[in-house]
């Protein structure tokens, strides 16, 4: 019952991002899904909450289910506190103080969740081949989402990439069949 619910929450979260993205052209600066929520705030508001929600659910069920490590608490505290900073602050460079706490937010939230995501499939590295993969996949999206940052700016794809990476690598192994017996 439980991975009918998190397939269902990770669904809605996927189908309502690429539907919030619609409002802007994912490949310019406009695209970028902070600049839409400066027009959208209600969606941009369920996106968050949403994005968040479906991760968090993800990562804990994986950390529980595949490690003894408890580290996700403090980075997903992180997280939390970053999306809450990017929710409650526009991101409008006019109000400089708004601009810098939802950089911030945005930042630690990114930042949390990726490092987060990468710890969960090292620590899994030797559990099967399947670990090995993800944790080279994460690096290289987690590297190239930040060299095409530096060089692009921000835009919807490159906000996206490692969103929508997180949704299918934390669903792809929170639905493995395998039995797992982690001994606390």
């Amino acid at each position: 019952m439980r991975k009918i619910l998190y397939c269902t929450l990770t669904a809605i979260t996927f189908i309502f991002t690429v539907w919030y993205m619609h409002y802007g052209v994912p490949y310019e600066n406009e695209g970028a899904l902070s600049k839409i929520g400066l027009e959208h705030r209600i969606q941009f508001i369920v996106w968050g909450v949403l994005t968040l929600t479906t991760l968090t659910v993800g990562i804990i069920s994986a950390y529980r289910r595949y490690t003894k490590s408890r580290l996700y608490v403090p980075l997903l505290l992180a997280a939390l506190i970053g999306m809450a900073l990017t929710l409650a602050f526009d991101f409008d460079f006019d109000k400089k103080p708004d601009y810098y706490f939802h950089c911030t937010g945005s930042l630690m939230f990114s930042v949390s969740v990726g490092v987060c995501v990468f710890l969960l499939f090292l620590f899994c590295y030797k559990q099967g081949a399947v670990f090995r993969v993800l944790t080279y996949l994460t690096a290289i999206i987690l590297i190239a989402d930040t060299v095409c940052l530096l060089i692009f700016k921000e835009t919807g794809l490159i906000e996206a990439l490692p969103i929508f990476s997180g949704y299918i690598m934390l669903l792809t192994v929170n639905l493995r069949g395998d039995k797992v017996e982690v001994k606390r």
